[in-house]
Order: C-alpha cells, then structure tokens, then sequence
C-alpha cells in the first residue's frame, strides 16, 4: 500500500508503456506460431477475436478504476463488491499462472532468441533478465515505469520495421485455405493468445500510483488497445503470409530470416522479441508485488509482505518473493505451449469476478457511476455481462486443449482455498477497503 503522503509517479505515457509491455510480450513472439498451428491463417482472426473479447472486459474494468482507483484493482473490486473468497482464488490462479506459466516463457523465450543471434543457454538468459529487472525494480517504481517507457519506444520501431519490409514479400498462396483448423481451430487459437491481448487491465492494479488516475486509466486504454491490435493483426499476416506451414510452432525468427538481412534480423530480435519480452517482464514486476501487498493488507497474507524500503519506497519482500518464485519455475520442464496454456487459465479466470464487481457497482444507484468515453451504466453492464461467459468458455476450451495442466493449475487452485481458510478461521470478515 502506498504511503499517505507519496506522490503518484505514473503518467499516460508510463501507463500506455506498461500496458503495450504486458499485452506486447512473450506471447506473441512465442505463441503466434503455436497458433498459426491450431488455424494456419486464420491467426489474424484469432487475434481479433482475442481482442474483441478482451475488450468486452477492459470498458468495465476502466469504468472500476476510473471510478475506484486503487492498488490491486483486480482483487479489490470483487472482493468489496462481490466475493472476498472468489476474489482470492482468482488473484491466487492468475499468480500459479504467473509463476508457472508468466514468468519462464516469457524468460525462456528471450533466451530462444539471444541464442538466434549467438550460442547461448536460455535458461541462464532468463535468469540473467529475471535477476536485472528485480534490481531495477528495488530501485522504485519511477525506475521501472521510465525503463519500461524507452523499451516500448524500441519495441514499437523494431516492430513496424517488421510490418512494413513483410508485408511486401507476402506470398497470397500462403494465405489459403483461410481457416484449416475450421472455427474450433480458430476459437482455441485466439484462448492461447487471449492473456496477451488482456494485459492492459492490470493497470488498475497500481491505480492509487497513477497521476489523475480517474481520467488517465480511460485514456490509456484508448491509445494502448487499437495500437496493439493493429500490430498484433499486422504481424500476425505478415508471418503466416511470408512463412507458410513453416510458421506452425515456430517463433517469429523464421519468418524474419525470409526477408530480413543478418543486421535488421539482429534489430527485430534486440529490438522487437527482446524487448516485448523484457517489458512484460518489467511489467509482472511491476504488477504482482501488487496483489501480495493488498493480500498482507487484508490479512490473507502475511504481513511481512506488504513492508515498504525506507529508502526506495518498494515491497521489497513482496518483490523478492515473485523473483524467487519466478527462477523456480525457469526450470520448468513444461513446453513453452503449455506455459502459454497455463498463463491462459489465470487471465480468463481472473476477469470473471470483476466483471460481476462492474455489474453490481452500476446496478447500485449508490455509486452514482458514470462510465468515461460517454457510455452509458447499462452498457458497461451488458458488457460485462457478455464477457462473463465468454472468458468461461475460453477457459473451457483452453482446458480441453491441455486438460493435464488444467488438473494441475485446478489443484493448486484448490491449495488456495485452504490457504484461505486457514487465513481467515476465527477472524470477523470486514468490507475490503478500496483506499490506495
């Protein structure tokens, strides 16, 4: 929780920096090909159905911070209006994601394409970022936040330079027929991209540290979300259209070494890969230490993680706590796929519970809400409503895809449960306060 008197330090820029950097990361480097191989072509629709879904969650959760900027948004909402216990095991999946899934294959994946350019072990690699970025983020979140901003400006150069050299050697062949995988291939492929394309709502969870939150939050939605689909769509035909059959469960490399010489080859990976995957990485960071501290704020924790450093004003226990988890789990023998699938599980699983906050804070004419953008209380509702069964249909699919990790993910879920049981055995349940 951030001090009475801190200043909040995160402007529009920053925010679009850490939104683009959770949305443009790993994922798309390491998992457009896993879904070119469920739907061939068809992945530029599957980006937009990821999107469109994704965005059917964002119009409610901007209206929440907007309306209740705070830190750990995503918890608090539901657990004070909704469900502290549903609550709870949603932060709790979407953390087994992070850890589990997050974190290595976004790690795993910049060491995949440091070992393009040069002979390199990829799990010393991902320790190696996993490590600086810790660092960087003991030092504040003003560090962080100013970081994350100059490598957005690198990401978005490297990966319109990708767009604008592909997109002249597409070959249409490679673009038929449109949908292989039929509408089943299609669906599936935009669940294992759907988390990427959400990240922008995890800017609510540092609210209460963002300059005129109420106003900024809308904002940087507005400019983040149609900037990453463009790429996102742009990118997505270019690889399929250039590489064919080839891009089928392979990384973006393969379709860059069709038109790109050794040097602009370098400039995508250092520039492009590298640094999507350095800013989600920055970003989780900045993020996770979040939800530990309004956990040990509400008891569900302990305490001791949500413990400021008198001189850098970070959780520094909180952030030590998400780096040592995340060099744990570097070593996971699981695919980088099925690290996808398993980030996939916490991110659909998470938006439920705050769609059903958005609806009881505008059906209550106590909060007198007015949603930004000039939208009215009852679409924001119907909205959320939509994506209610949509996410849960998402994660449905996702878990017949992998119904092994879905089992595994399911059971540490369960592990959460009695966490909070045990937190929460003999203690009087109080309203979640939503104070930053």
């Amino acid at each position: 929780m951030s001090p009475p008197d801190s200043t909040p330090s995160v402007g529009l820029l920053h925010a679009v920096a850490i939104e683009v950097g959770l949305i443009v990361g790993g994922a798309l480097f390491s998992l457009t090909g896993v879904a070119v191989g469920l739907t061939g072509p068809g992945v530029v629709v599957a980006f937009a159905v990821a999107f469109g879904i994704a965005i059917l969650g964002l119009v409610p959760t901007a209206t929440l911070g907007a309306a209740f900027p705070t830190t750990g948004g995503n918890y608090r909402y539901p657990a004070r209006f909704v469900s502290r216990p549903l609550a709870f095991l949603s932060a709790w999946g979407l953390g087994v994601s992070m850890f589990a899934g997050g974190l290595p294959l976004y790690a795993l994946t910049a060491g995949q394409y440091v070992d393009s350019l040069l002979p390199t072990n990829p799990t010393l690699v991902g320790f190696l970022l996993l490590t600086l970025f810790f660092g960087v983020n003991l030092l504040g979140l003003e560090p962080a936040a100013s970081a994350q901003l100059v490598l957005f400006v690198g990401l978005v150069a490297a990966l319109g330079t990708f767009v604008v050299l592909g997109v002249p050697n597409v070959d249409p062949a490679n673009l038929r027929p449109l949908f292989p995988g039929g509408a089943v291939g299609v669906v599936t492929a935009a669940g294992i991209l759907y988390f990427v394309c959400l990240g922008a709502n995890f800017v609510v969870d540092i609210g209460g540290e963002i300059r005129d939150a109420t106003i900024t939050i809308p904002k940087s939605f507005a400019v983040s979300v149609p900037l990453v689909l463009v790429i996102y769509a742009s990118i997505g035909l270019v690889a399929v259209g250039v590489a064919g059959e080839a891009m089928a469960n392979a990384t973006l490399a393969v379709a860059a070494e069709q038109f790109l010489s050794p040097s602009l080859q370098s400039l995508f990976v250092v520039g492009g890969a590298l640094f999507a995957i350095v800013t989600s990485i920055n970003a989780v960071y900045i993020i996770t230490p979040k939800y530990l501290e309004v956990l040990a704020d509400d008891g569900l924790f302990p305490a001791v993680l949500a413990t400021r450093n008198d001189r850098f004003d970070t959780p520094h226990w909180g952030l030590a706590v998400v780096y040592v988890l995340a060099v744990a789990a570097l070593v996971s023998p699981l695919p980088i796929a099925d690290l996808g699938t398993l980030l996939g599980f916490g991110g659909a699983f998470l938006v439920v519970p705050v769609m059903l906050a958005a609806i009881a804070v505008v059906r209550d004419p106590a909060h007198d809400l007015t949603p930004p953008g000039g939208l009215s209380p009852r679409l924001v509702a119907g909205l959320a409503a939509l994506a209610v069964p949509l996410n849960l249909l998402l994660l449905t699919l996702l878990a017949a895809n992998q119904p092994t990790i879905f089992a595994g993910w399911l059971g540490l879920l369960l592990v959460g449960g009695g966490v909070y049981l045990s937190r929460t055995r003999n203690r009087t349940s109080t309203p979640t306060s939503l104070d930053t």
